[in-house]
């Protein structure tokens, strides 16, 4: 299992403890058809000395700078600036090798780059935090955010960041990095689920526009179907499309306050029962299946590339989510940033700053997509004609961001429990949604 979707997995499942308008673009409306599905070649990147990176993968924070004797006079001059994350493989790649092109152009600036496990990394920063050390600058999943900030361990960018340098960003991102009205964080990549499709199977000027086109298109051939993952995550994405919603302003679930989110599981019912369209709990059983050909479409996110694009080469494809009656899919994407300690001193902040910016610009968001393979969050990213990431990017722009709530907590099993209850016919979709609105406001005290 990939480290994304690991880390997917193991968020859901901690948010239980601790308490995805684009209509589907085909080739036909894109002049220039969908792009080859082939990965660019790295950029090419001028030689430096100012920065090693670190090799180990350790619990604690690992220093890693250029020795004090290779640049005596420019290190004695510069103000350090101290940066945790976990980045490791191809990630780690491209960091170094955007902190390398940073230092050539800031030689007042030193970057102090330390790895920690990424396991390890969100407890260690709260613990030197707390005591009013750590990092400058930290580097981790969105998800963080509302405990950081909540314990005032993060430094709101509102003043730093104005509305038209936030534009230069998904609009998703930036409000993933965002909690109660505070943008805390630069976003540098994302993730949201959007549609896979295998070329040999479904050719993209065939791709659904709307949900009723995939039961459509199953019936006229089983091949051309679709794996659905039933995680309340995976299927989000349909809910504002048939016109529901999930909360109120005040945190109260109100999935029962339409008839939206029924409409839809009304249709994933319609949907189990035609052949070629298999739904599942079962993640590996539905991922198996369209590795082995046997539907054309699969619902998932771009931590399956790498594993996908093995298997099927340039016949695999991403396209946006199909629409729901009621508009467009809306995915919800969460990001990963860049935060400012709440403890940097003042007379560091400007320098810390400069780095954050440097680390979530067009330039750094090009590497990041072009040497590891992620999805950039800065509008103005190259991703050096990759079809799979282009295809993920479209479906960004309707997408919303991962809610910060602490009522989501509550949200998942009951969600997934209406789910399974629909599926099962245990319930009508109008009582499992009922069921399911009931028991989470009750859960969160709503």
């Amino acid at each position: 299992m990939s480290r994304f979707r690991w880390r997917l997995f193991w968020t859901l499942a901690l948010l239980n403890v601790l308490a995805v308008s684009a209509v589907l673009v085909i080739s036909s409306r894109w002049p220039d058809g969908w792009p080859a599905a082939t990965p660019a070649a790295a950029p090419d990147l001028d030689p430096a000395v100012e920065f090693v990176p670190t090799a180990a993968a350790t619990a604690t924070p690992t220093a890693v700078s250029t020795p004090e004797a290779s640049q005596p006079a420019r290190a004695s001059a510069a103000t350090t600036i101290e940066l945790w994350h976990s980045w490791t493989g191809s990630e780690a790649d491209a960091l170094t090798q955007i902190l390398t092109r940073f230092q050539q152009g800031r030689p007042d600036i030193r970057v102090q780059s330390n790895f920690v496990a990424y396991g390890e990394l969100a407890q260690a920063y709260t613990e030197a935090a707390r005591a009013g050390g750590g990092p400058d600058l930290l580097m981790g999943p969105g998800w963080w955010l509302r405990q950081l900030a909540a314990d005032d361990l993060l430094l709101a960018l509102d003043t730093w960041v104005p509305a038209q340098e936030r534009a230069q960003y998904i609009p998703a991102a930036v409000e993933n990095l965002s909690w109660h009205g505070r943008l805390y964080g630069l976003p540098t990549h994302y993730e949201l689920v959007a549609l896979y499709f295998n070329r040999r199977l479904l050719a993209a000027e065939a791709l659904p526009a709307n949900t009723d086109d995939i039961i459509d298109l199953a019936q006229a051939s089983p091949s051309q179907g679709i794996g659905i993952y039933t995680n309340f995550y995976h299927l989000f994405w349909a809910i504002p499309a048939y016109g529901g919603a999930l909360f109120a302003e005040n945190g109260r679930v109100v999935l029962d306050q339409s008839s939206g989110t029924a409409d839809f599981l009304d249709w994933l019912l319609r949907a189990q029962e035609t052949p070629g369209i298999f739904t599942a709990l079962d993640y590996g059983m539905l991922m198996d299946r369209f590795k082995k050909e046997e539907f054309a479409l699969f619902v998932d996110g771009p931590w399956s590339i790498n594993e996908l694009r093995q298997r099927f080469g340039a016949d695999l494809g991403v396209a946006p989510l199909p629409d729901g009656p009621n508009g467009p899919a809306r995915p919800w994407l969460g990001a990963d940033g860049v935060f400012l300690n709440a403890a940097v001193p003042a007379e560091r902040q400007e320098h810390a700053m400069a780095l954050a910016r440097y680390i979530t610009s067009a330039e750094s968001a090009s590497r990041l997509a072009q040497i590891a393979g992620r999805l950039p969050a800065h509008k103005d990213a190259d991703l050096g004609g990759d079809a799979l990431l282009t295809g993920f990017s479209f479906q960004a722009a309707t997408a919303l961001p991962l809610p910060h709530r602490a009522e989501l907590d509550e949200v998942w099993s009951y969600a997934e429990e209406m789910i399974a209850q629909a599926l099962d016919r245990a319930a009508t979709p109008q009582e499992a949604v009922l069921q399911a609105a009931t028991l989470i406001n009750e859960a969160n005290g709503k």
